[in-house]
C-alpha cells in the first residue's frame, strides 16, 4: 500500500458521513483477571446508536476488527457509520465496543499478529472475555430485549461473534460476519488458525448465520472463503455466504463502509429472523 492510498484510507475512515445517525459513549465496566495480583476495574469505550423510538428496538452488537498490524492506530475509536445508519434506519439500536487497549477502552492491547497458533488463540479468549463484558452490561440496559438482537461484527470482530456463539452460547437471533477471520491467507496457509476457529462444535440450538465477503478482499480470497464457511457448516453451523464482485480498491476495507452492497442481503436476513 502507497502512502497517499493509505492517507486517502484513513481520511475516509474520518470523514463525517451524511445523514449518521447521532452517536453517545458509552463506558462499560469489566473486572480483568490477572495471572499475578487482584483483579482490577476496567472501563471499555463503546458507542452506542439509537433509533427515534428505542423502547422495544431490536439490537445489533457490532464487533470491531483488527489494527491491520498496526496500519491503524490501536487508539482509532471505530464507530462504523455507514452500519449503524443501515440499522437505525430500520429501527435498530446499535452497540459498537472496542475491545481492551483499543480506542479509548482502558487495559492493554494485546491481539498479536504472529503466524503462531497459541499467540492467536490468546488473542481470541482475550476477545471472548470483553465481550463476556459487553453482553453482561447489554443485559441490564432498559434499551435491551436478549431474545432480540443480533451479534456480528467486521473482520476478526466477524470471527469473534461466530465463535462467541460456538463457545458460550447466545440468544442473538443471528449473527452477521462481514469479512471475518482473525489472521491473513498466508498465515492460514500454514496453520489453519481461521478454519479451525470457525469449524468449533456449534451450540445445539444453531444461531442462522450471514456470512458476507468481497471477491476482493486483500486478506482472503474466494477460496479461503468457501474453506472457511464448509468448515463452519461441516461443525454443524448454518449460514447463508454471500461473495460479492469487487468493491475497489479493497473489499476487505470498504465492504461494510458500502451498504448499496449488501442491503438488500441484509435487509432480506433481517426479515427472515423476524426482525
Amino acid at each position: 500500500m502507497t502512502i497517499l492510498t493509505f492517507a486517502v484510507l484513513v481520511l475516509l475512515a474520518a470523514a463525517p458521513v451524511l445523514g449518521q445517525p447521532a452517536a453517545e459513549t458509552v463506558w462499560i465496566p469489566m473486572l480483568e483477571t490477572r495471572l499475578i495480583g487482584a483483579p482490577r476495574p476496567l472501563r471499555l469505550e463503546a458507542t452506542l446508536y439509537r433509533p427515534a423510538q428505542s423502547e422495544g428496538a431490536p439490537v445489533l452488537i457490532f464487533n470491531h476488527g483488527s489494527t491491520g498490524n498496526f496500519q491503524v492506530a490501536p487508539t482509532v475509536t471505530q464507530r462504523y457509520p455507514e452500519v449503524a445508519r443501515f440499522f437505525v434506519e430500520r429501527g435498530f439500536t446499535v452497540l459498537i465496543p472496542m475491545r481492551r487497549g483499543r480506542g479509548a477502552s482502558e487495559g492493554d492491547y494485546l491481539e498479536r499478529y504472529e503466524c503462531d497458533h497459541a499467540t492467536l488463540a490468546a488473542g481470541v479468549e482475550r476477545a471472548i472475555e470483553d465481550l463476556d463484558a459487553v453482553l453482561a452490561f447489554a443485559a441490564v440496559q432498559p434499551w435491551f430485549d436478549r431474545t432480540r438482537f443480533v451479534l456480528g461484527g467486521m473482520s476478526r470482530g466477524g470471527l469473534l461473534s461466530v465463535v462467541y456463539a460456538a463457545r458460550r452460547g447466545t440468544t442473538a437471533r443471528g449473527i452477521l460476519n462481514f469479512a471475518g477471520g482473525w489472521t491473513a491467507e498466508f498465515c492460514e496457509r500454514r496453520i489453519g488458525f481461521n478454519a479451525r476457529a470457525f469449524g468449533q462444535r456449534r451450540e445445539p440450538s444453531v444461531i442462522p448465520n450471514l456470512w458476507l465477503y468481497a471477491e476482493n478482499d486483500r486478506n482472503y480470497g474466494p477460496t479461503y472463503i468457501r474453506a472457511a464457511h464448509a468448515a463452519f457448516v461441516r461443525a454443524g453451523g448454518a449460514a447463508e455466504l454471500t461473495i460479492y464482485p469487487p468493491i475497489p480498491p479493497d473489499g476487505h476495507i470498504f465492504l461494510p463502509r458500502t451498504p448499496a452492497v449488501w442491503a438488500d442481503t441484509v435487509a432480506a436476513w433481517l426479515t427472515r429472523l423476524g426482525l
